[in-house]
């Protein structure tokens, strides 16, 4: 309401100014041809009465002219000067006060001037501190790689095969550093972006869930669908697998052997609700909305520490993002941790329950991450 009735004051203002101009000329002009015609020739002193007053009427209006163009030109030129100031390189431009709290379109555009510079300032920010983070992680493989084929080179016969195995290793978690980071790039840039289609939610969990309880079982672990419900969703296929695979193969990682990393998908009046809970340590409560961000590895509950290349929930939250959906973890009361993943509901979406475990909660310390 605030922002409609400020995109018309302006619009008024320039209204009234105009109006009042063509009153005050009008006037002028009747005041001089009535003269001429009327008075002048009888009234030889009122004329310069007539005069001065269109002299004044003509004056007043271009007053409230000059005045008028001043009060739209000046914060024009403040925003020209912020704008080449961001420019140059320095993010941290901002209006100024009086012109963030103007109630018209221009102190509106204002407004809108400072949520881009501190939209432009955080990403620039964050894509420095990744670069650096990618540096780090970069380093460590390729200097073990390094040492590697050093020894190599004197190595004997006897040495070789153990050394060969640390270059493959060392080799492939380079391959799965890049290729995660360019699924990250991809998504952040919005290459993945397509035209939305309608997915079966459902059957894509379904999907996720038996190619992740064939890879689990050979450490000992399960991946298991608790309770499902009909789900269908609009948007990526590609992004939906995404977000949903990267929480599950993070559950996968830390749930202890011989347990199971339970996955449900329920629906919650518009939203279809993806639940995975592993029985792992959990998460310290204070780091539980760090663990999306890009290379965060966080310490658990019982102090080890995560040996993975801190992508992946970074992954699964812009994945979630770009198809309008938002991802959340909270530590089980009774052990593990809980990812739970939204999304909205397509029209399309019918209703057909098909466990009766649906509905059961965990309770626990929730934090929302929204998107």
């Amino acid at each position: 309401m605030e922002r409609g009735i400020s995109m018309r004051s302006l619009f008024l203002k320039i209204l009234l100014s105009s109006f009042l101009t063509v009153i005050f000329v009008g006037i002028a002009l009747a005041l001089l041809v009535a003269s001429m015609m009327f008075v002048m020739p009888r009234l030889g002193g009122l004329v310069w009465v007539a005069w001065f007053l269109s002299i004044l009427a003509v004056g007043v209006s271009g007053l409230v002219c000059i005045l008028l163009a001043r009060h739209i030109t000046s914060p024009l030129f403040e925003l020209r000067r912020g704008a080449e100031t961001i420019a140059a390189g320095n993010l941290t431009a901002r209006v100024s006060e009086s012109l963030r709290y103007r109630r018209d379109e221009i102190g509106q555009l204002g407004r809108d001037f400072d949520r881009m510079a501190e939209r432009l300032e955080s990403l620039v920010n964050s894509h420095k501190r990744l670069l650096g983070d990618v540096s780090h992680e970069l380093r460590s493989p390729l200097s073990r790689l390094l040492v590697a084929l050093g020894l190599a080179r004197k190595a004997n016969a006897e040495e070789m095969p153990e050394l060969l195995d640390r270059i493959a290793l060392e080799s492939r978690r380079l391959d799965d550093l890049i290729g995660q980071l360019l699924t990250l790039s991809r998504i952040e840039s919005g290459s993945h972006a397509s035209a939305a289609s309608s997915i079966d939610l459902t059957a894509l969990v379904h999907e996720v869930v038996n190619d992740a309880d064939f890879e689990a079982r050979a450490q000992s672990r399960r991946v298991s669908l608790t309770a499902f419900e009909e789900c269908t969703v609009s948007g990526s296929e590609e992004l939906f697998r995404s977000a949903v695979e990267n929480v599950v193969r993070n559950g996968v990682r830390f749930t202890r052997e011989g347990t199971a990393v339970d996955v449900s998908i329920r629906r919650e009046r518009d939203r279809a609700v993806i639940r995975v809970r592993d029985q792992g340590p959990g998460v310290p409560e204070t780091m539980l909305s760090e663990i999306f961000l890009p290379f965060r590895r966080v310490q658990t509950i019982n102090g080890s520490r995560n040996e993975g290349s801190g992508l992946g929930l970074a992954i699964a939250q812009r994945a979630a993002a770009a198809n309008g959906g938002k991802i959340g973890a909270m530590n089980a009361a009774d052990g593990g941790l809980i990812v739970d993943i939204e999304f909205p509901l397509s029209s399309k979406s019918g209703y057909n329950l098909n466990s009766g475990d649906i509905g059961r909660t965990t309770s626990g310390t929730t934090v929302i991450t929204r998107l």
